[in-house]
């Protein structure tokens, strides 16, 4: 039960960050941000009909590609921990993403890049589900 809630919870402050836009005072707030503390989280979840190396060409894309925007300042990607929280860790997805950028900007311009554009296009056909967390880490 708890689990689920949590789930549910997770759900809906994702759900409602996707719909929020951020205003221009937020984004002139966010030129302030300091090195790589924009974090952009995908997690993957492949369909069952993807090719059986779906995942593994999901990780090598993203260190050929991805990993070479010039706003990517650090880019962390596999599959799900064999060991994880106890209890609590999700396995219910094929590969995570984690990459951090310095602001705002810097994660648009990874978004739009055509580096990113080409993974994106390579691989949509082969996703199921596609769950994308943006955060800020102030201690960076």
């Amino acid at each position: 039960m708890t689990r689920k809630l949590f789930l549910l919870a997770m759900l809906t402050v994702v759900g409602f960050m996707a719909g929020h836009q951020p205003t221009e005072p937020a984004r002139a707030a966010d030129k302030d941000a300091k090195p790589g503390s924009y974090v952009h989280v995908v997690i993957f979840t492949l369909k069952k009909d993807a090719p059986k190396d779906e995942a593994q060409a999901l990780i090598k894309d993203a260190h050929d590609l991805l990993e070479k925007i010039p706003t990517v300042r650090s880019l962390k990607i596999g599959p799900p921990a064999e060991k994880g929280t106890p209890k609590l860790a999700i396995k219910d997805f094929q590969v995570a993403l984690a990459i951090t950028v310095d602001d705002y900007d810097g994660l648009h311009k990874y978004l739009d890049h055509p580096m990113h554009v080409k993974y994106v296009e390579k691989h949509e056909k082969h996703l199921d589900k596609v769950l994308v967390y943006d955060f800020v880490d102030p201690t960076k």
